[in-house]
């Protein structure tokens, strides 16, 4: 919960609520799982009559990058209140935000709707891909346990998969970063609507969409077969398609299509150039 006592981040709030209303929700719900914004991001803001009128905010992300565990930082939130855009204070903030991101990051990442504003501040966009591919086996096994962000066992499986997670591929996969996953899956969706368990205690990020299974995150500390999961999808499977690079899986051959996101992922620093896709329950 927020502490009502703490007027910046009830200040930082009420601009963010402005701007995502769903957001002071996703939030107060995802603090009482286990992932407290206020404690995971680092603030950088613009006040105007006690009011934060711009914002921007840094998270640290252990990520493994071509093989190589770094600490990366990644930029989020970033916005100014209507009233007063044009004065410079977004570009404060996120000057600020990077020069902070650069003290203990070489690579900063995020994503952007205008990918133009932070062009201007060193960043690239880098393309994301997905991987796919048809599946012909009819196998089935019993459906892998649906998780719920009330229950106190479910959130506690959650954060226990990730001691001592193997990342998803070495080119660029993310490691013990629980907090993140867990307050990205609650702002998506409000709950854990895509989290499903297998009996080993891995939790499976995905979606079955008109027998496409989407897969967009394992946790655990082991990897679990392909044919494992869709198996034990709560239907039937005629397409897998994977939003990171599925390189644990090479006994199946993938296909390549370029991802189609509502926003571009950017970067400043040493990053692969290998094809990718950052997980979407572990963006900044």
């Amino acid at each position: 919960m927020i502490d009502v006592r703490d007027e910046a981040p009830r200040a930082r709030l009420t601009l963010l609520g402005a701007i995502w209303p769903t957001l002071p929700a996703a939030i107060e719900c995802a603090a009482g799982a286990g992932a407290d914004w206020f404690a995971m991001s680092t603030a950088f803001e613009r006040m105007l009559d006690g009011r934060t009128v711009a914002h921007a905010g840094v998270l640290r992300i252990p990520m493994v990058i071509d093989g190589i565990a770094r600490d990366v930082a990644g930029i989020h939130a970033v916005c100014t209140a209507p009233g007063v855009r044009g004065r410079g204070l977004g570009r404060q903030v996120i000057e600020a935000a990077i020069d902070h991101a650069l003290d203990f990051a070489d690579t900063v990442v995020l994503h952007a709707v205008d990918a133009a504003v932070y062009a201007r501040f060193g960043m690239r966009a880098v393309d994301q891909w997905v991987w796919w591919t048809d599946i012909d086996d009819r196998r089935r096994a019993a459906p892998m346990r649906r998780l719920d962000a009330d229950v106190a066992g479910d959130v506690a499986l959650v954060h226990t998969a990730f001691r001592g997670r193997l990342p998803v591929a070495d080119s660029l996969g993310v490691g013990e970063a629980a907090a993140l996953f867990v307050l990205d899956e609650i702002i998506g969706c409000g709950d854990f609507a895509r989290l499903l368990a297998l009996d080993d205690g891995t939790v499976v990020a995905a979606d079955l969409d008109e027998r496409v299974l989407q897969i967009y995150d394992i946790v655990g500390p082991t990897w679990p077969p392909l044919a494992d999961i869709v198996a034990r999808a709560p239907g039937r499977v005629d397409r897998v398609e994977v939003f990171f690079d599925p390189q644990r899986w090479t006994e199946v051959r993938w296909r390549l299509r370029e991802a189609r996101p509502v926003d571009v992922l950017m970067v400043r620093g040493p990053f692969t150039t290998r094809p990718i896709a950052i997980p979407p329950l572990a963006r900044c």
